[in-house]
């Protein structure tokens, strides 16, 4: 599948567009829609929406997860489906069901005249009946926040818009092999009024970022237990020379090297058990918010609202046996890290450790 998008402020697509995408040499179907920016009575934040057929939907999600409801028919009828997002809030409170009516804002679409562009309102107020509450769906590749996106057959909107007019048209081309193919006949046709992206870029391209995100993980993750075992390396250097008569003491009542060897040990296994319980607690939290932070930086949908973010989201999957690894991991550190200064405590002298100063 290739994403063929309007550059800027260019012409959007027509009927006689789609049209002779259809007849590029690849092309299997050719899937017309267009994304505006709306608000729902109630809701502060703008939310997409998502103006496709139905049968068009099923090819761009894969496959139509419900809740509840059913998926609404090509008919120019004001239905739609809603995103798991928009049907429930934060608390997981149901904000709308199957069957009652939404009310949506303004909606607006980009137009063109006499090479300007206006923005012509198509729609004002409108009551929409939801017909179906969408499961969750996570990151799409498509650029498309399905969870905060509302869906509505794009034969309701051509009521207010009578002439084809579409930002976003996905072509799937006859084959894997003719993808590049197909992306570059589209160059050709249209030029530099479009911009054409297969979806296999974006996802080769998002691999390729986490790829480099693991990466630097793992360097941060081997600079820590580095630092790590310098920092317990120095706290018990230090508990040594501040203890040195304490030890003397100790040497002198019978105890033996073994036993102050053992003593040391034990605190730098006690200061490594800690440390990873402490790590392994923030973590867990930071797995958490790191989606939100890094969603901040990402860019806006594709013919959404300005403030609708790139559909860049995971579920951190806690794993008892990474989390096991790492403590062993951070134990054995402090634990190679406090052999020297328990040696050097254990091979203290007693009458040397007692005219200590």
């Amino acid at each position: 599948t290739i994403i063929v998008t309007v550059r800027g402020r260019m012409m959007p697509f027509t009927d006689a567009d789609v049209a002779r995408l259809r007849e590029l040499s690849g092309v299997s179907a050719v899937r017309p829609m267009f994304i505006m920016g709306t608000k729902i009575a109630g809701l502060e934040d703008s939310v997409t929406l998502l103006c496709i057929s139905s049968s068009d939907l099923k090819n761009l999600l894969g496959e139509i997860k419900l809740i509840d409801g059913s998926p609404y028919m090509d008919v120019p009828a004001p239905q739609a489906l809603i995103g798991y997002n928009i049907a429930f809030d934060e608390a997981g409170e149901v904000r709308y069901r199957v069957g009652q009516p939404m009310l949506l804002g303004e909606m607006s679409q980009m137009r063109y005249k006499a090479g300007r562009a206006v923005s012509v309102r198509i729609g004002r107020g409108n009551i929409i009946s939801v017909v179906g509450i969408l499961d969750l769906y996570g990151t799409s590749p498509m650029r498309i926040d399905v969870d905060n996106a509302i869906f509505i057959p794009i034969e309701y909107v051509r009521m207010f818009v009578k002439t084809g007019s579409y930002n976003i048209v996905l072509v799937e081309a006859e084959d894997a092999e003719s993808v590049d193919q197909v992306a570059e006949l589209i160059r050709y046709a249209f030029g530099r009024r479009v911009s054409v992206t297969p979806i296999r870029q974006i996802v080769e391209t998002f691999f390729s970022v986490t790829a480099q995100i693991n990466s630097l993980i793992l360097g941060i993750a081997s600079t820590s237990f580095i630092a790590a075992g310098l920092g317990t390396f120095n706290i018990m250097m230090i508990s040594v020379l501040e203890r040195v008569r304490e030890i003397g003491i100790l040497k002198a009542l019978g105890m033996r090297d073994r036993e102050v060897l053992s003593l040391y040990m034990i605190q730098g296994v006690l200061i490594g058990i800690i440390g990873s319980i402490v790590g392994a607690l923030l973590g867990f939290g930071m797995a958490y918010v790191m989606p939100y932070i890094l969603g901040s930086f990402t860019p806006s949908l594709i013919g959404g609202p300005r403030r609708a973010p790139f559909a860049f989201s995971f579920n951190p999957i806690v794993n008892p046996i990474y989390i096991g690894l790492a403590m062993t991991i951070s134990i054995t550190v402090t634990l190679l890290s406090s052999v020297y200064p328990a040696w050097r405590a254990a091979r203290l002298d007693p009458v040397e450790a007692l005219r200590y100063e």
